[in-house]
């Protein structure tokens, strides 16, 4: 029979295929497997698609002893599968299992007849087959020159199958980020309304002179409560506007962090003076360059510092340059506020995925600060650390890896 593999596809084959010519998609992959059971002696057949990380296979169509089958998926590895997508066929005409000791479903169904195909995309990369299996051992060419006619025709047809379940997954995604952004502005708008309300009445009442002496003071205290939650409403949604960032806005550029610590410590004097806390600034007076987004460290550390700032009532703020003996690079804010346990902790780090869980997250008044610097550091290739200690503080480093870290001899332009 491996001569007969060799020769042009006998009439046969395409006649039999003539029967499902007019059919597309699912009924044709439901239709091919049917008629190599049915009508070329097959036990078992199916086309399958290949996983991404092409480890496993997945069926489309099974057909299976008189009937078609769920979806069903295995790994290829010590399978004919392996061998099916690496070569232009799989054709074991008997004794396949002792081929393959180790593939228990061959053991179990008593195959003894193996026929594969692979099948391509337009690179020329396997992305699935089309297989028949049979307990009989192969007495003619039949079922293989029938595939041999098939192949290119199911090709195509798992060409559009996937085509269309990339396309179905982009818009299901697409429309679903498109209503979370819908919902997260409407709430987001009804919740600016709260805290403008409070600082127009309360101001109109100053205003009109309807209240006096120490009214006047508890009522500008609530404004400017208002104002500062207000800030934080604003600065969540340009937190948010950020996620939409691309990966490529991310700059590859040399810049100092001990300059960068020291434009974080001008720019927070101002909200730690506010509750009498002292910021400590970095002491390390040398250059510490690194390769990457200066704007987004800039932001990413103006998060830290507002955080740290915010949930510190007694002490002060820390901004530290360090150079660890991995080479790594760390700018670092350490602050002794109120600190997180680790269930918070791990909330406060959650990635940010989409509008609905960046509100979620607003609402439960964790921020955006956290998971938003995530997302500035990693674009970078850098990333952040955080620890935290309930009554004592807590610690944000944002780090450089050593291949990013830049000597002063390196001359990176």
């Amino acid at each position: 029979m491996t001569d007969k593999a060799n020769k042009s596809t006998p009439p046969q084959g395409q006649s039999v295929l003539d029967k499902i010519a007019s059919l597309v998609g699912k009924a044709y992959f439901n239709a091919l497997t049917k008629l190599l059971c049915e009508d070329m002696g097959a036990d078992i057949a199916y086309v399958g698609l290949l996983s991404d990380d092409r480890e496993e296979m997945k069926t489309i169509s099974l057909y299976w002893d008189g009937a078609h089958m769920d979806f069903q998926s295995w790994p290829i590895n010590d399978t004919p599968c392996l061998e099916t997508v690496n070569k232009d066929f799989c054709l074991h005409e008997a004794t396949v299992q002792t081929r393959y000791p180790k593939d228990s479903f061959l053991k179990k169904e008593q195959i003894e007849a193996y026929v594969g195909f692979p099948l391509f995309d337009d690179q020329g990369t396997a992305i699935g087959a089309v297989v028949a299996e049979s307990r009989m051992k192969l007495e003619d060419s039949q079922l293989f020159d029938c595939l041999r006619a098939a192949q290119c025709r199911t090709q195509v047809e798992l060409q559009h199958h996937k085509a269309l379940d990339t396309m179905r997954e982009t818009l299901s995604q697409s429309l679903l980020l498109n209503y979370s952004k819908s919902m997260f502005m409407a709430n987001i708008t009804h919740e600016l309304r709260t805290p403008l309300s409070a600082i127009i009445g309360y101001a109109s009442l100053i205003r009109d002179r309807q209240i006096e002496g120490p009214q006047v003071q508890e009522y500008a205290a609530e404004i400017c409560a208002s104002g500062e939650g207000l800030l934080t409403l604003i600065s969540d949604i340009m937190s948010l506007a950020m996620l939409e960032i691309s990966d490529e806005t991310a700059k590859s550029e040399k810049f100092d962090l001990t300059d960068l610590a020291r434009t974080g410590n001008r720019m927070i004097q101002h909200q730690a003076a506010q509750k009498h806390l002292k910021i400590l600034a970095a002491t390390r007076t040398e250059p510490l360059y690194v390769k990457g987004d200066a704007g987004h460290t800039k932001k990413a550390l103006m998060n830290m510092l507002t955080n740290a700032v915010k949930y510190t009532s007694i002490g002060h703020v820390a901004i530290e340059v360090t150079k660890r003996e991995d080479g790594s690079a760390v700018l670092s804010v350490i602050d002794t506020g109120i600190g997180m346990t680790d269930d918070i902790l791990t909330k406060a780090c959650e990635p940010l995925t989409n509008f609905k869980n960046a509100y979620d997250m607003h609402q439960e008044g964790s921020g955006l600060g956290i998971p938003t610097t995530m997302v500035l550091m990693d674009r970078q290739k850098a990333r952040l650390e955080v620890e935290s200690e309930v009554g004592k503080g807590t610690k944000a480093h944002l780090v450089f890896p050593p291949d990013l870290v830049i000597d002063d001899d390196d001359g990176f332009i």
